[in-house]
């Protein structure tokens, strides 16, 4: 008997059936997808770092800043388990060409180093990700980040040459590198035959003045390590420990705590239309319930029986979920970033306990809703579920003191009168907004010009990539060089129209000390701008040659503040004391960064680069001019490698833009998808519940017309809501998932985040409530089979 009802009901019940088994697809799927991906995330750089074989300190040295004997001092260093040493060149984009054409159009504003296939430090993964073991002669790999932006294809012809010394080489393929294959880290690898290598490593010009190495150091005990190398550590280009490396993939982070997020809200948006879907069904039985309480069938039984259907329902929509969720999944992984191997194929069991979970959880809500049953009786079967008793108002809108139209005023008492009901729609569709304001706002500050001060820059409308030039004056008199070079720069543009203020800025690490406190930091000094150029979170700008600004962190690592003196030790063996006057944030070598006056004496000979040329044009361009402006640069400037706008700049040097904008607009589809099924199913709930309320409003004369416009209406105003607090509560809700993202970056203030208003507050409301009246609308026809002679009908 109870299967022949079972059958019965999943016949005659087939609509809302269908619906539910729909949702339940949607929660399985999510929930299986959404775990498996949120564990394949929160592990896998620790899992890439494994793989890759990355050191627990990693230095990058240079030739021309130190000629003490790095080798013998990590041999004798007890605390060493294992050390490892790749030598190479120092060189540039301009020094590399393809077909006798330079990559002046490439984005890669980075330090590139030359070297050998031989004494590899660490594992560099293929395209196939495999690890790269040996180079044939000829031939040349290149990391990933540079291939992609040099445009770089397999079977390419290209040469490297370098102060005379010339090669031929074809194009291999990319490599993953752990270390430096981060944007932040702007160093770049390309790898080459270890006897071509020793060629150009053979003129002892090159190997003093372009050539490194890179240091591997595996320690079990990095504290006693850092103490007995400190003798070559003041020699250190660049110094960092695993977690630092880690902190250099915080950009690339981002995609997947996106990645997180979406798999997050998808969850929560299921589970709670799901469990709003269970009740609402469930409260629909009270025919059947008051029948088979009157043929004497006890609650246990009663409850049993509905949950042997649910449990058929959940076990069919958790298998069609979990098959759904493999594609799925890899589909939201595919928008992570480039940099990092991400080994998603042993979360398969993870899927499979999560769909049983979903069933699982969907027998619970079952079982909590059919804990009414005892309270029901049989004479709920002839009242239409109803008691007939009401102790308060059902609503608090009154039609008599109502200006509203009726369609208008039936939607909106609607809503008011079941808010729980319409909860379920303004929660659902205020996470889908929310987040995509949220990717909206990480998107246009990760591609604004603004962030280029949180780079330890001034503001700028331009900057320009100078190439192999940059090496001309790493000098002793390079301060003065650079001056000159500015100077001439500024006159050859105010001779052709575009009058501008040229500066730039020049990195030096060293060790930086205060009172028995040590840390190694980068040393900013702009050239062709004043202090009071750049942005200071306390204090003056330094505003005498032995007077300094250091970051927040800096200032907290060694417990200095304002007024105490610091003392810098640089490559070349000088020392020099400074005074404290401001406190600044930069994410230069992960926050830990001083700025120096800029007539303060440098030997540039320990500098270890420049981020470029910035130009500020001093009669105020508009965008459209600015991009005119770059195009005459490039003319005037044939050789130099690149001129980008600030934006570009910031988007080149983060990495993750493009990455996020792909995020953007695949939650956009996946938003209108949702909302077109969430509207869809909900409204068709509705209809079938309220048949008996419609056929009377035909009965006493509304057309169709109307009926249409009540229940479009009324999925309107519950989304429009859901999208006005997503307006209101964008800004809060971006600074509270991702100003702990940049504080680990060192910018402990947070940034100054950018919208984009149009798509803001008219492209995404626009698309959101389309689809959902589009939706709503399209199911309200249903109601056209709605008779009035309905009214008393109680099947």
């Amino acid at each position: 008997m109870y299967l022949r009802i079972l059958k019965k009901d999943l016949k005659r019940k087939r609509a809302m059936n269908v619906i539910l088994l729909v949702f339940i697809i949607l929660a399985s799927m999510f929930m299986s997808s959404g775990v498996s991906n949120i564990i394949t995330v929160t592990t896998a750089l620790d899992s890439y770092f494994e793989m890759a074989d990355v050191p627990d300190y990693w230095v990058m040295s240079e030739n021309k800043s130190s000629d003490k004997d790095i080798c013998g001092t990590l041999e004798n260093a007890s605390a060493i388990d294992e050390f490892r040493i790749e030598e190479y060149i120092r060189m540039s984009q301009s020094n590399i060409t393809r077909a006798g054409e330079p990559f002046n159009d490439s984005n890669a504003n980075q330090i590139l180093g030359l070297q050998s296939d031989r004494d590899m430090g660490m594992n560099y993964f293929l395209d196939d990700e495999s690890i790269l073991k040996s180079v044939p002669r000829g031939e040349i790999y290149a990391t990933r980040f540079i291939a992609k932006n040099m445009g770089l294809k397999v079977g390419d012809k290209i040469t490297v040459e370098i102060e005379g010394v010339s090669h031929e080489f074809t194009f291999a393929g990319s490599f993953r590198d752990a270390v430096c294959g981060t944007e932040l880290i702007g160093i770049k690898k390309f790898i080459i035959n270890g006897e071509e290598f020793d060629e150009y490593m053979s003129d002892e010009t090159m190997k003093n003045m372009y050539g490194g190495k890179f240091l591997y150091i595996h320690t079990a005990n990095l504290d006693k390590t850092l103490s007995q190398i400190a003798d070559i550590s003041d020699s250190f280009t660049f110094a960092s420990d695993t977690d630092t490396l880690g902190q250099a993939y915080i950009f690339n982070m981002i995609i997947m705590g996106l990645i997180l997020a979406v798999s997050l809200i998808l969850i929560i948006i299921s589970f709670a239309v799901l469990r709003f879907t269970i009740a609402f069904t469930l409260s629909e039985e009270f025919r059947e319930i008051g029948v088979m309480k009157a043929i004497g069938i006890r609650n246990i039984k009663i409850r049993g029986l509905y949950l042997t259907k649910y449990f058929a329902i959940s076990v069919v929509g958790a298998a069609l979920g979990l098959i759904l969720s493999y594609p799925f999944g890899k589909l939201l992984i595919s928008y992570s970033s480039e940099s990092i191997i991400i080994d998603s194929s042993n979360n398969g069991f993870v899927n499979i306990v999560c769909a049983v979970l979903t069933a699982a959880v969907i027998l619970l809500f079952c079982l909590s809703c059919t804990g009414r049953v005892s309270k029901m009786s049989p004479i709920d079967a002839v009242r239409n579920g109803q008691t007939g008793e009401r102790f308060r108002k059902k609503g608090v809108m009154s039609l008599g003191k109502s200006r509203l139209g009726t369609t208008a005023f039936l939607a909106a008492n609607d809503i008011v009168s079941s808010p729980k009901r319409y909860a379920v729609i303004t929660l659902t569709f205020f996470l889908c907004m929310s987040l995509l304001i949220m990717l909206s706002n990480t998107t246009a500050s990760l591609k604004s010009g603004k962030l280029l001060k949180y780079f330890g820059n001034a503001d700028c409308h331009t900057v320009m990539d100078i190439g192999d030039e940059v090496m001309k004056f790493m000098a002793e008199d390079g301060h003065e060089k650079v001056e000159k070079y500015l100077a001439d720069m500024e006159q050859t543009l105010a001779e052709n129209g575009m009058p501008a203020e040229c500066m730039t800025e020049y990195y030096i690490y060293s060790m930086i000390g205060h009172g028995e406190q040590e840390s190694k930091t980068a040393i900013l000094q702009g050239t062709g701008t004043t202090m009071d150029m750049y942005e200071y979170l306390e204090g003056t700008p330094p505003q005498n040659i032995n007077e300094i600004a250091v970051t927040t962190l800096l200032a907290k690592k060694l417990g200095a503040g304002i007024g105490d003196t610091v003392t810098l030790s640089y490559p070349t063996g000088e020392t020099a004391e400074f005074i404290i006057t401001a406190l600044y944030q930069a994410m230069v070598n992960q926050g830990i960064s001083v700025r120096v006056h800029t007539d303060c004496d440098i030997n540039y000979i320990a500098a270890s680069g420049s981020p470029g040329t910035q130009i500020k044009f001093t009669d105020d361009p508009d965008d459209k001019e600015v991009l005119s402006r770059i195009e005459k640069i490039k003319e005037l400037y044939p050789k130099f490698s690149s001129v980008k706008t600030a934006g570009e700049t910031v988007s080149d040097t983060t990495g993750v833009g493009d990455a996020i904008d792909a995020v953007k607009k695949m939650s956009a589809v996946l938003t209108v998808i949702l909302a077109t099924l969430i509207t869809v199913l909900m409204a068709r709930s509705f209809i079938a519940k309220e048949q008996a309320e419609i056929a009377l409003m035909k009965a006493i004369g509304i057309r169709n017309a109307k009926i249409y416009g009540q229940y479009t209406l009324r999925f309107f105003i519950a989304v429009a809501v859901a999208v006005l607090l997503a307006e209101l509560l964008g800004m809060p809700i971006t600074k509270l998932c991702f100003d702990p993202i940049f504080r680990t970056m060192g910018l402990e203030m947070g940034v100054e985040y950018m919208q984009n208003p149009v798509e803001i507050y008219a492209v995404f409301p626009v698309i959101v409530l389309t689809a959902t009246a589009v939706s709503a609308f399209l199911t309200s026809l249903y109601t056209r089979k709605i008779k009035s002679s309905d009214t008393a009908s109680i099947e």
